[in-house]
């Protein structure tokens, strides 16, 4: 039976680069690893050469931009940003930690703990047994896992869907992101999620917050289509004879949700009558209802978590007061795209690999200037969905063209239907509802911007010329 060969990822040495390559691949041959492929990194101001008497296996040289090799932060921010999505197709990796600083040997922990390698990644640890002693390599046992891990695990079982990196790059998303993470901690805490129309909601919900909530279901409810006469049954279930046509028991949306997420998507369409009754099932601790025609109070183990796409001056509007109430004690907003540029790169390859449907086109998402051009100028007002409508245009103008001329063609085309869907509350940078509510909303979000564009509250209000004070407010600080 023959053994797969994996690729052996590691630091070059700087004392004894080569031989420690070559006995580790030797070593890890010996244990049943044999190593096809290599990926050695090396700092841009110490380039690496392997010269003509190398007779390994091929070797991929990254030479990576890290100023002060003892330095955490900047190890960890370049292997996250140049190395690690490279090697998430990778099935067989095995990791070196040994060559480099202490603070790669560091970094290489923190990503396996954070989850960041591929699933199945073994990491080893090569030293010398005394100054001439015989070279061994070791696995290393290091079983931590962070929320970061379980989310990453979470997310690898619904891929290739696109999800967001939880570590994002944009301070405006990685905020929310923190929120989010934050806020799914509470336990028994409702949950309210806002966003434009394709900010990808539904997917949070599904991995990071199901995540931390350790639960490992989520019943999701479209608010919008319940039935108004029946939505209280659909919700809630009904007894036998409960109605006419009640001919059965109907455990209800709720019933089905024991034990984990009860998702109210667009909560602002549920009935009035509805909302009353949901009012008290969120005020009891023990999440106690009656089902339509009963007598008898059931209770289940569920989290409610509920999003929403309108502003949430137009969302308290729409809910029963004490319902809105109860839903806004934890609020995360959830930002559009074009507020997070610096992530469009990572969402742009997830989108691709999510909707590739054929070989014709490649598995790694096509790189462009004409393309980055595109996602740093466009308004996304679909977020997720425009770029989703965008690598179907590249798939159907790919056949027969170079890159370059069906990237043009699927832009054009792209950049010609982009406009807002008929209906968005969200298509203009005004928010909505009466002039007050719009001036509110354009505050908030001229403060964040100021706040993110010039790195601390102070220097924002003193380059807008106001008080640090009024902008905080602004912001709902």
């Amino acid at each position: 039976m023959s053994i797969k060969s994996g690729t052996l990822l590691a630091w070059h040495s700087k004392n004894h680069g080569i031989d420690v390559l070559r006995n580790a691949i030797r070593l890890l041959k010996s244990k049943g690893h044999p190593v096809g492929n290599v990926i050695y990194l090396c700092r841009k101001a110490e380039p690496v050469a392997l010269g003509q008497e190398w007779d390994g296996p091929p070797v991929d040289i990254r030479a990576l931009t890290v100023g002060d090799p003892s330095s955490h932060t900047q190890i960890y921010e370049t292997i996250s940003q140049q190395v690690i999505p490279d090697v998430q197709s990778v099935a067989n990796l095995h990791v070196n930690v040994s060559p480099g600083t202490p603070a790669m040997h560091c970094v290489w922990l923190l990503l396996h703990a954070g989850g960041a390698f591929p699933n199945g990644t073994r990491l080893w640890s090569s030293q010398r047994e005394g100054r001439d002693g015989p070279i061994r390599i070791e696995p290393v046992v290091f079983p931590i896992s962070t929320y970061l891990a379980e989310i990453r695990e979470t997310a690898s079982v619904r891929a290739p869907v696109a999800q967001y990196d939880p570590e994002a790059k944009s301070p405006t998303r990685r905020r929310a992101l923190e929120d989010l993470m934050r806020y799914a901690g509470v336990p028994g805490a409702p949950l309210l999620v806002l966003g434009e129309r394709g900010t990808g909601k539904t997917r949070l919900v599904e991995t990071i917050v199901a995540s931390i909530k350790r639960r490992s279901s989520v019943v999701t409810v479209p608010c919008g289509a319940l039935d108004s006469t029946l939505a209280e049954s659909e919700l809630f279930g009904h007894v036998k004879g409960a109605f006419t046509g009640a001919d059965s028991v109907r455990k209800g949306l709720l019933g089905n949700a024991d034990g984990g997420i009860l998702f109210l998507d667009e909560v602002q369409d549920l009935p009035m009558g509805v909302q009353r009754k949901l009012i008290r099932f969120l005020q009891d601790r023990h999440r106690r209802y009656r089902q339509v025609g009963g007598d008898r109070e059931l209770s289940v183990d569920v989290e409610v978590v509920c999003a929403s796409n309108i502003p949430v001056a137009e969302l308290a509007d729409r809910l029963a007061p004490d319902l809105f109430d109860r839903l806004s004690q934890l609020i995360v907003t959830v930002p559009p795209l074009r507020d997070c540029r610096d992530d469009l790169a990572d969402d742009w390859t997830r989108v691709w690999r999510e909707l590739r449907v054929t070989t014709e086109v490649p598995i790694d998402a096509p790189q462009h200037a004409l393309l980055s051009e595109a996602l740093a100028t466009q308004p996304l007002p679909g977020n997720l969905r425009d770029m989703q409508r965008l690598a179907v245009l590249i798939t159907a103008w790919w056949r027969g063209r170079s890159e370059a001329a069906a990237l043009t063609e699927a832009i054009s085309a792209w950049q010609r239907s982009e406009r807002p869907s008929v209906g968005s509350k969200n298509e203009l940078p005004w928010g909505a509802g009466t002039r007050r509510e719009r001036v509110r909303y354009f505050q908030r979000g001229l403060a964040k911007w100021a706040k993110e564009r010039h790195g601390t509250w102070a220097r924002a209000a003193k380059a807008l010329g106001c008080d640090e004070r009024t902008l905080r407010e602004d912001a709902g600080e």
